[in-house]
């Protein structure tokens, strides 16, 4: 009886062996992994700043907290010749504000768009009950838009009601 129980005991320590060699084995491996991952998280670092730059150039500090009635708005229009004739951004949230101006070939971000965006965006007269036909007219007049063959306005108001217009 006692050869019964001896060739099981074997194996099993044999088993059990086998198992321990790949453990180790299978631990060097995760340390080399971990150590690569180290390397490309401190490249994604990096690459977060190069978005933090280009974010900082969006960045308002002028006007930043003025209440227009909205918080975020969105203004796109093409003529018959010029696709992204004009292209106007407008975003205040708890991060911050961001602007973005291009019209008539002049494009501009951050403090400088809001010095051409404030005193338009003061004129802007539009809530989550105005018509198409009045918003589209609104924006038409207040940035001087002329000829657009597709005009698009997305307003998200303070309360969170969201409205797109589409001429």
């Amino acid at each position: 009886m006692k050869k019964t129980y001896l060739v099981p005991l074997l194996g099993l320590a044999l088993f059990a062996a086998g198992c321990g060699n790949s453990d180790k084995q299978e631990t060097e491996k995760v340390e080399e992994t971990t150590t690569t991952d180290d390397n490309s998280m401190n490249d994604d670092s990096s690459m977060n700043d190069d978005s933090s730059n280009k974010q900082d150039q969006d960045t308002v500090t002028d006007n930043a907290d003025k209440d227009y009635g909205f918080v975020s708005l969105s203004i796109e229009a093409d003529d018959a010749d010029t696709k992204d004739l004009v292209d106007i951004g407008y975003d205040r949230d708890n991060d911050g504000t961001e602007a973005d101006y291009q019209m008539d070939g002049e494009r501009s971000q951050g403090n400088e768009a809001m010095k051409i965006l404030d005193p338009k965006l003061d004129e802007l007269n539009i809530d989550a009950n105005t018509s198409n036909e009045d918003a589209i007219a609104q924006v038409e007049k207040v940035f001087g838009i002329k000829g657009a063959t597709r005009l698009e306005v997305e307003i998200e108001f303070a309360d969170g009601t969201e409205k797109e217009f589409k001429k």
